[in-house]
């Protein structure tokens, strides 16, 4: 297996620069250069405002970079061309950026695009004009270039690395929703590369944290004419930047500890940088954060009044964010258990253990499915009050508080829910409707992140542990049919993250649906058979009210099968008349046609 860090590095520095006897001497070329998703268009639009030629025939701007890329056409496709050529077909990881879990850029491979990539340089440089391009994945070939551009400079740009997981996510790209490890191991690789080759080349670099180009622009402008000697338009900058695109965290942000705890090597890498920058604002080590951990709080037994149990099942790098929300909200007299059900995955494990240094209550128990891990959190849990809370999801501030107050106002008040908030591969705003045990039981709309008693917990013995799926569409069911009273609040309680390979997508045949929906059948026969509405409903119960004895449960069992079953199997869980099938139809078919 060939290594992907500092291996691939010296590697990359073993390049040798070939002058041409016969070159000419053309106008410098200023490169730039950094991890995907830093700064590097911003940067790239500032040097394109101050004269910089960065090519004529430019990447298209889209809606995750409304101002424009800034990049040549011609190079991001040479790049992607590159990569494909030198990484396996079927490697796993993000090709078209270069990266591969397993496998490196060999870059004595290189050698086979050196005539192209030197034919690109001269179509550039016989503008006679300052120029340069910008594309990331030049980071990861910063020899090359440099070996094939005659006086190239670089501007290097990077970001922390929470901020660059938090805009790869906001993609929505699948690879980096299922992955979003990724983010920081294409962070580390990247910014080694971008690192080792500044040391080596300081006279004709310029190293900078985007975040600080903003409030610096007047010192950038410095650098680019003094340290790089390129005579650019001196141009007013005011304006340039538009800072509400670059998402920003609090100084206390959590997500940065987490992430440091989570990510060790990256947080090393990131004190690196922030040394030898010729722009930082020198905040790299993460601040500390209350943490709601036994280790960090003087709770008493008898004075939890929440606890926040949320299960992990080979998935832990999304509790980076999950636990940043809870953090977030400083919610009082809370505790928070991790239950890992089994976790297999090696990352997964590295995480949860850093976690469970740091103080984190974390139960292990052997892989037995969502319903029995909650069952187990909870079990082990001290609060009055319980909120199940996904390791992909993030709770929002205010959403505890408010159903406290509701629980206080109503003693008899059993479960607190609200709307959500969907990320992901899906954004919006899902609203429900009020409690009504006749609409839930045709299709779930409370989501397991609710708020309920432990009472409630208790007097229902838990969550079906034969349910693989929809364990907490029955729970509420059962809740209901004990007399248990529900309270919705119109507000956005949790942000609940659409991706592939959620628990839903687990489930795709019609055998495994059918099974799930008898088991939910057979533990409410008489629940759903009251609830078959209008006419048929009407019907059936007449009849059932007709037939002898020995044949009310069949016709009872008969009539609830048919009649729940075909309903499921259209707009229940799962269902293919359900919204996300509907939608799909919409825009890949029925929008075309019309």
């Amino acid at each position: 297996m060939e290594s992907s860090g500092e291996a691939g590095m010296n590697d990359c520095s073993g390049i040798a620069r070939t002058p041409e006897p016969t070159r000419q001497s053309h106008p410098p070329a200023l490169i730039v250069a950094g991890m995907h998703r830093s700064g590097t268009s911003l940067t790239a639009g500032i040097l394109a405002r101050l004269g910089l030629d960065l090519g004529q025939q430019l990447i298209p701007a889209d809606l995750t970079n409304p101002r424009g890329f800034y990049e040549d056409a011609k190079i991001v496709t040479f790049h992607q061309r590159a990569f494909r050529r030198l990484l396996p077909r079927n490697a796993s990881g993000h090709i078209d950026w270069g990266w591969s879990e397993n496998h490196a850029i060999n870059m004595t491979s290189l050698e086979q695009f050196r005539q192209e990539a030197r034919q690109l340089v001269a179509e550039r440089q016989s503008q006679g004009v300052a120029w340069g391009f910008k594309d990331p994945r030049t980071t990861l070939l910063l020899d090359f270039w440099d070996s094939c551009i005659e006086d190239a400079r670089f501007v290097m740009v990077y970001r922390a690395p929470w901020l660059v997981a938090d805009s790869m996510q906001r993609l929505q790209a699948e690879v980096f929703l299922n992955n979003p490890a990724y983010a920081y191991h294409i962070w580390r690789e990247y910014n080694e590369r971008l690192l080792n080759f500044f040391l080596r080349n300081r006279d004709r670099c310029v190293l900078i944290n985007v975040d600080a180009l903003c409030s610096q622009l007047p010192r950038f402008q410095k650098l680019i004419t003094d340290r790089l000697g390129l005579d650019l338009t001196d141009v007013d900058l005011s304006g340039a930047v538009d800072e509400s695109l670059l998402f920003r965290t609090r100084d206390d942000d959590p997500r940065a500890s987490l992430a440091a705890l989570a990510f060790p090597e990256c947080q090393s890498l990131l004190e690196k940088l922030e040394q030898v920058s010729d722009l930082t604002e020198k905040q790299s080590a993460p601040k500390q954060f209350p943490a709601t951990v036994p280790g960090d709080r003087a709770v008493k037994p008898s004075n939890v009044e929440v606890s926040i149990v949320i299960p992990t099942y080979n998935d832990a790098i999304y509790l980076i964010e999950s636990l940043s929300s809870v953090e977030k909200c400083r919610i009082c007299d809370a505790e928070v258990i991790i239950v890992d059900d089994g976790t297999e995955d090696e990352e997964s494990l590295r995480i949860l253990h850093a976690l469970s240094n740091r103080g984190y209550h974390i139960i292990v128990q052997e892989n037995r499915g969502l319903s029995a891990a909650r069952n187990t959190g909870i079990a082990n849990s001290r609060g009055r009050f319980v909120i199940p809370l996904d390791a992909d999801n993030r709770l929002c501030p205010g959403f505890v508080e408010a159903a406290l107050g509701a629980f206080v106002a109503r003693p008899d008040l059993g479960v607190v829910y609200t709307d959500r908030q969907l990320f992901g591969k899906l954004t919006g705003v899902v609203h429900v409707p009020e409690f009504n045990l006749q609409r839930l039981l045709f299709g779930n709309y409370i989501d397991a992140c609710a708020v309920f008693r432990r009472e409630l917990w208790n007097d229902l013995h838990g969550y079906d542990e034969r349910l693989l799926c929809w364990e907490d569409w029955e729970f509420w069911i059962r809740a209901g049919v004990q007399g248990w009273t529900f309270q919705h609040l119109d507000r956005i309680g949790f942000e609940y993250r659409v991706r592939t390979g959620s628990l839903n997508d687990r489930y795709p045949t019609l055998v495994a649906r059918q099974k799930l929906r008898r088991h939910i059948l057979l533990n409410h026969r008489q629940t759903l058979f009251d609830g078959i509405p209008g006419r048929v409903g009407v019907v059936s119960s007449r009849v059932e009210r007709a037939l002898p004895g020995s044949w009310k449960a069949r016709w009872k069992a008969t009539t609830t099968n048919i009649y729940w079953l075909l309903f499921w199997e259209a707009h229940g869980p799962g269902g293919v008349l359900t919204w996300p099938w509907v939608k799909y139809l919409w825009t890949n078919w029925v929008r075309r046609l019309v």
